[in-house]
């Protein structure tokens, strides 16, 4: 089980790779996801079998009903929805409830967690070294003149995603490191400090060539949240640094942003704001609006839209640009109203973490949260989706139910002596 583990956590940010290889109609990242998918499933009842424990949540209720729902749509719907979208849709999720109970502790987390970005350096010294050449360019900007790089990977979004998410682990892992005894705190590390340092700024320096604004700011909610929470100074001093280059940098600031800043100065519309993501959402809910009661309830199916630019075939569902409104669009009301409860208990239970562990953790939610709403990013992204709910899964490691145990009983004996206490000065 554990050599299973490690071939997933290494081999799963290695798959982002755009090898351009076809096995059995997929495509190598979705031929991966399938037996990725095994792997987990595998792994899961080998655990089970020799454990005959299951640890079992309110979340996983949610979770549970989602991939029901999500199945019960496609059949529902299936004239229009499309089985890989619909399979992308719900197994990540799944993900969730295999590795909380296949890890036991921070030892086997953390270990795992290296692995993973151990994998990741594969793509980014790559995607680093085309890039530097001036390969592994996608486009170059009309308006703006721009040259987006996509490196190793498909397109710019799925490279500049898969770098900030690296980014945030780095910070998880070392933020865990620091919280529990048992683990060498990274000053002790030289190597892995050297590795990580190294590896985050070719990772900034993918992500800064993707010029994905969403990542960006993906990014800045992570690490402003989790500075305000911890140390304001380094915030205060970051963000005296940040305004420093930015002004030097109003030029550069103005070209990667130019339709957010001539939006919000009314020299453009408002709708085009953002690459025109009000339009997009506007058109969307107006589609939705004009759906049968079943349709409100059940959605358009899953898969059931299309690019703006293409045909209209049927339904004139778009792309949302928005996973948020794209579960709304695909399960419908019901969907979407799991898809929020899951997600507010799963907030819950970060919130239930002590000191920097808890910080850490909503900061990487919070940041999630936030591309959610104004992108396609880890809901769409099935890869994306899955290695986010690997990494979240550790709110729920059984390790933190015996620190609550443990902190009841060190409450309960402290109310104890107290009360003696005050008997004998009575």
């Amino acid at each position: 089980m554990n050599l299973l583990l490690t071939l997933f956590f290494f081999f799963r940010p290695v798959m982002f790779v755009d090898l351009g290889w076809k096995i059995v109609g997929l495509n190598i990242t979705e031929f991966f996801a399938v037996v990725a998918s095994a792997i987990l499933i595998a792994a899961y009842v080998l655990n089970l079998i020799f454990t005959k424990q299951i640890n079992v949540s309110v979340i996983d209720f949610f979770i549970v009903f989602f991939i029901i729902w999500c199945l019960f749509v496609y059949v529902l719907y299936i004239d229009k929805a499309d089985i890989k979208d619909s399979a992308k849709f719900a197994l990540p999720f799944f993900t969730y409830i295999v590795m909380k109970n296949i890890v036991r502790n921070r030892q086997q987390y953390t270990r795992l967690l290296y692995i993973m970005i151990l994998g990741y350096a594969i793509p980014v010294f790559s995607s680093a070294f085309l890039i530097v050449q001036g390969k592994g360019l996608d486009r170059v900007m009309y308006w703006t003149g721009l040259h987006r790089f996509q490196g190793v990977y498909v397109n710019p979004h799925n490279m500049a995603h898969c770098m900030t998410f690296l980014l945030m682990i780095i910070c998880i892992y070392a933020v865990i490191c620091t919280v529990d005894p048992k683990l060498k705190p990274m000053s002790k590390r030289k190597f892995t400090v050297v590795f990580f340092t190294v590896l985050s700024m070719l990772a900034l320096y993918c992500l800064y060539n993707s010029f994905v604004r969403t990542c960006f700011l993906g990014l800045a909610v992570f690490v402003y949240y989790y500075l305000f929470r911890i140390n304001k100074k380094a915030l205060i001093i970051i963000t005296v640094a940040v305004g420093i280059i930015g002004v030097m940098s109003a030029a550069v600031l103005y070209t990667i942003f130019f339709d957010m800043v001539d939006a919000a100065e009314g020299k453009t519309s408002a709708q085009r704001f953002g690459s025109g993501r009000p339009y997009i959402w506007m058109h969307n809910l107006t589609e939705f609006s004009n759906f049968s009661l079943d349709r409100k309830l059940a959605g358009a199916g899953i898969g059931n839209r299309r690019n703006i630019h293409s045909s209209n075939l049927g339904d004139d569902v778009w792309n949302s640009h928005n996973d948020l409104l794209e579960v709304l669009m695909q399960t419908g009301i019901i969907g979407f109203i799991i898809f929020i409860l899951m997600q507010f208990f799963m907030f819950q239970k970060i919130r239930r973490l002590e000191g920097r562990e808890k910080y850490i953790f909503l900061a990487l939610f919070f940041a999630v949260f936030f591309m959610n709403c104004v992108s396609n990013s880890y809901v769409v992204r099935f890869g994306l989706g899955q290695m986010y709910y690997i990494v979240l899964s550790y709110i729920e490691l059984p390790i933190h139910e015996q620190q609550q145990t443990d902190m009841q009983i060190e409450e309960a004996h402290a109310l104890d002596m107290k009360a003696k206490k005050s008997r004998l000065i009575g």
